[in-house]
């Protein structure tokens, strides 16, 4: 009986003794997840890095691309010595303007446009050689009361080297971050400029 009692009393200290094991190492562990007022202010003022935010442009209207057009008249550009009369025998060269692109994408409030243009040149029979700067006007015009108004025109000077009784040559220039209103009833009208 005496080895009963003993036996009773060893399992019922040692039950104890394994919840209150367990008990104390709940308490440490939650210690640990425990922080001091100072830590707890410093992360609630320090928001993380990573929030996630929704883009906003995704939602936004695409840019509008104006139509490209050639001036009439504009796209053939023929050069002859000064004081020569203008006939095949006395071609310096001739330039054509074959291909033409463009893209938009919005820029704030604003479309801005990239357009690319290109085409030949051919030497004739009087060209020495050398660099030609073929004289490109691009324009922009926006409808306006039943009429036409200009918001943007420049002239630009492309470099072509083309060799005395080499073959054609091509060329092609780029521009980049034409910055127009976002608007229809926009055209962009472009050719050679001699003036």
């Amino acid at each position: 009986m005496v080895g009963n009692l003993l036996a009773k009393s060893l399992l019922k200290n040692t039950g104890r003794a394994i919840l209150l094991a367990a008990i104390g190492a709940s308490l440490a562990g939650c210690g640990s997840f425990m922080s001091s007022d100072a830590e707890l202010e410093s992360s609630s003022a320090n928001p993380p890095a990573t929030e996630k935010t929704f883009d906003l442009s995704v939602l936004q209207a695409p840019a509008l691309c104006p139509a490209l057009q050639e001036l009439s008249g504009t796209t053939i550009l023929t050069k002859y010595p000064r004081g020569k009369e203008k006939t095949p025998e006395n071609l310096s060269y001739q330039a054509i303007i074959t291909d033409w692109a463009r893209t938009c994408k919005k820029s704030g409030q604003n479309s801005a446009m990239k357009l690319g243009i290109a085409g030949t040149i051919t030497p004739g029979p009087t060209w020495k050689g050398g660099e030609v700067l073929l004289p490109v006007r691009v324009a922009v015009t926006q409808d306006v009361d039943g009429g036409e108004k200009t918001i943007y025109s420049k002239l630009f000077s492309v470099p072509v080297t083309l060799g005395a009784g080499s073959p054609s040559a091509t060329w092609a220039f780029v521009e980049e971050n034409i910055i127009l209103p976002n608007e229809p009833g926009q055209n962009v009208v472009f050719g050679f400029d001699e003036k």
